[in-house]
């Protein structure tokens, strides 16, 4: 390794005393946690660092798609801690479909890019499921707790003669609502500070400013595109799976 890396990660580093020496001085019962909290980072980092450069060495599409997976399943497991009565594998799937099917659009319509190229598909995938799993959790919340609270006008709707479908409409719109809402609202802050440090890496790559903009207007547009289809799969297969849950019930019955 070389040693100026070294030195200079050592210099940057020494800036964690500012936060460090306000803990201490403020509240020493927290150094410990922040310590950990900042080594399980680095650590975690170091090993994102290394799988990304080992899939964009070897360059492989089935790679990248297993990676992909791989990902799906861990932000699936993520958002289930959160929506606990959600089976993991319809949240695995809903991420993995939503952001295969507009990531794929993105490389291999908009973009003029081989679509499973590696040092693409990896970023692109990634900004993608990021976002998804965020509005996953809100909108996937927000349509599980509807249904259980409000499930007398489900069985209203249905029993006025209205089909499965329309009589989850109400409980649609407000997880649809759950999603958008937020994001409508922090449109203008993801862009100008959360997608202003892909606009540098783009920029560092050596892209014209006119391709970097083209580039983060359809990530943007992309983001939010995977994020109400994902969650339109991942509802789909929920109902599906509770549906059959409930039919096993009652033959058991």
């Amino acid at each position: 390794m070389d040693t100026g890396l070294v030195i200079h990660t050592v210099l940057g580093l020494l800036l964690l005393l500012i936060p460090a020496g306000a803990l201490y001085l403020l509240e020493r019962q927290m150094l410990k946690s922040f310590g950990l909290a900042v080594g399980r980072m680095m650590v975690q980092l170091l090993a994102v660092c290394l799988m990304v450069w080992g899939l964009i060495r070897v360059d492989s599409a089935w790679l990248s798609g297993a990676w992909l997976l791989a990902m799906s399943a861990l932000s699936a497991f993520w958002v289930q801690r959160r929506c606990k009565s959600v089976p993991l594998v319809t949240v695995a799937a809903g991420l993995f479909l939503g952001v295969i099917v507009v990531g794929l659009w993105l490389l291999g319509a908009v973009f003029p890019v081989r679509a499973f190229a590696a040092r693409w598909f990896v970023p692109v995938t990634a900004l993608l499921l990021g976002h998804a799993t965020m509005m996953m959790v809100r909108g996937l919340n927000t349509y599980v707790t509807a249904l259980k609270a409000d499930k007398e006008q489900y069985e209203f709707l249905r029993g006025n003669g209205h089909t499965h479908l329309k009589a989850l409409l109400p409980f649609l719109r407000r997880s649809l609502l759950a999603v958008i809402s937020p994001t409508m609202a922090n449109l203008s802050a993801l862009g100008l500070f959360t997608m202003p440090l892909l606009l540098g890496g783009i920029l560092l790559g050596g892209m014209t400013p006119i391709n970097a903009f083209f580039i983060m207007l359809c990530m943007i547009v992309g983001s939010v595109a995977a994020s109400i289809l994902s969650l339109g799969i991942t509802i789909f297969f929920y109902d599906w799976w509770t549906s059959r849950a409930t039919k096993a019930e009652g033959g058991k019955s």
